[in-house]
């Protein structure tokens, strides 16, 4: 028993002496220990080399909460597309096409210079002319000369729209001639347009025939004829243009002698010249006189 004892004690001193061995400074080369009796020395790797001061320890976050990792998408690679040589020749084709056309349809412009057809109206007359609050009947006869004033160009004249108006918009009477035709170069062609109109399939409403019937009174009535259709002007088989023509002639007056039915202009034939217009616009009144006859077109392309 007193051995056993005498051994535990020599075990628990080798434990202080490793103990205090490990948690106190290393002894000086003039002092020699003995290896504590009972254990191994310990052969565990050496501690790290300490932090330097100022910085925290890896791993560690200086606030409260470290926040939440950010979520990890996984971005599908798109492979960048480049055009194909095909699609970049279709298009400078395109491009090619459309400046080869727009150039050459200048050159045929300044080459061929398109001139409007000129009209001329020989006569315009009335009969049968009654404008009462009962009844209202009217006939009218409209001839006409145009002329083609091209050197290169043969003008067609397709269905022609006639039409009579009162006071800038009130419609009278309209008609259709669908005998077309055409006039070639420094040619000229006879138009003769005829309309009627009566109360019974054309119902005028009581203020247009208390105005007609006054200006009847006067010796005189204003009318507007308008004429509306399509026209191709053509260089032989290599070049054509179709065009929409609206021609007006505004203020046409027609003096009536006596109590006589019928009536005819007051000008003896005036040269109608069509210009260029986008739209019509209204125009102002003023003093009647033999300039008003004159023709005024939309000359618009289709």
């Amino acid at each position: 028993m007193a051995s056993e004892s005498s051994h535990d004690q020599q075990n628990s001193k080798g434990e202080n002496q490793s103990f205090e061995s490990t948690h106190h400074a290393p002894p000086s080369a003039s002092h020699n220990f003995y290896p504590a009796m009972g254990y191994p020395p310990s052969m565990s790797y050496p501690p790290p080399p300490g932090q330097y001061s100022g910085y925290p320890p890896p791993g560690y976050y200086p606030y409260a909460h470290a926040p939440p990792a950010a979520a990890y998408y996984n971005a599908t690679a798109h492979r960048q597309q480049m055009p194909s040589g095909f699609s970049r020749c279709f298009f400078t084709t395109i491009i090619l096409l459309t400046i080869l056309i727009f150039t050459s349809s200048i050159v045929m412009w300044l080459v061929l210079r398109p001139q409007l057809p000129v009209f001329h109206v020989d006569n315009f007359s009335v009969s049968n002319f009654n404008a009462t609050l009962t009844t209202f009947t009217a006939n009218w006869e409209a001839n006409l000369t145009v002329r083609n004033p091209n050197t290169k160009l043969t003008i067609e004249f397709g269905e022609l729209q006639n039409f009579v108006f009162y006071e800038e918009d009130y419609l009278l009477a309209s008609a259709t001639a669908p005998r077309p035709f055409s006039l070639e170069t420094r040619t000229s062609g006879v138009i003769n347009a005829k309309l009627s109109a009566n109360s019974k399939d054309n119902l005028v409403e009581n203020w247009v025939l208390d105005k007609l019937a006054k200006e009847r009174g006067n010796g005189s009535v204003s009318f507007n004829f308008r004429m509306l259709f399509w026209t191709t002007f053509r260089s032989g088989l290599w070049w054509k243009r179709h065009l929409s023509m609206k021609v007006l002639c505004e203020d046409i007056q027609v003096t009536f002698v006596g109590a006589s039915s019928d009536g005819n202009i007051a000008a003896n034939g005036v040269n109608l010249y069509l210009t260029e217009r986008k739209g019509r616009k209204k125009k102002k009144k003023k003093k009647k006189s033999s300039d008003h006859n004159e023709f005024l077109s939309s000359f618009n392309s289709s």
